[in-house]
């Protein structure tokens, strides 16, 4: 059975140990070692994970069987703008709604933390194989973007998925 629950301060170390086996594997063929590396620092450090939650970051975990395989998290970025990152799943729990269902539950919170229409964002490589996953569930590209990571400089598409809407 998948359950989502929201993280809180003392799911640090779990979001920490779930970026180290996730984030990897998925960015494996279109980030090298170092660029992985340097994100792992940048976003899943102890400190990293702190300050995104004090400034209002929301993660959320799912768990499979009792085990947890998985992470997405959200922000709001502006008046009815969200940005969220991408669905981290293990390989073993791939194929089995643990993203479906981690992509539906930050739909939801969206909808409900913000009840008038609101645009939810996607930053994502075009190279990614989780792409498709994203334009399955209605996000659809709408610019092209980079990240500045430092040492380099990653080139990204904007999806967006409108919620909300009458």
């Amino acid at each position: 059975m998948i359950k989502i629950r929201k993280a809180t301060f003392q799911d640090i170390a779990t979001l920490k140990e779930l970026a180290l086996n996730l984030v990897p594997n998925s960015f494996k063929g279109v980030l090298n070692t170092s660029q992985i590396d340097f994100m792992l620092d940048k976003y899943y450090s102890q400190q990293a994970l702190q300050d995104a939650l004090n400034q209002g970051k929301e993660y959320f975990i799912a768990t499979l069987d009792g085990e947890d395989v998985g992470v997405v998290s959200v922000i709001e970025h502006g008046p009815d703008l969200f940005l969220m990152q991408k669905i981290y799943v293990q390989s073993n729990a791939q194929g089995k709604g643990v993203g479906t269902k981690l992509f539906e539950h930050l739909v939801e919170y969206v909808q409900q933390k913000h009840p008038g229409e609101c645009t939810i964002e996607l930053l994502i490589n075009k190279h990614n194989p989780g792409l498709e996953f994203y334009t399955k569930r209605g996000m659809q590209k709408i610019r092209d973007t980079g990240l500045d990571m430092g040492d380099f400089f990653i080139n990204e598409e904007v999806y967006s998925l409108k919620v909300n809407t009458k």
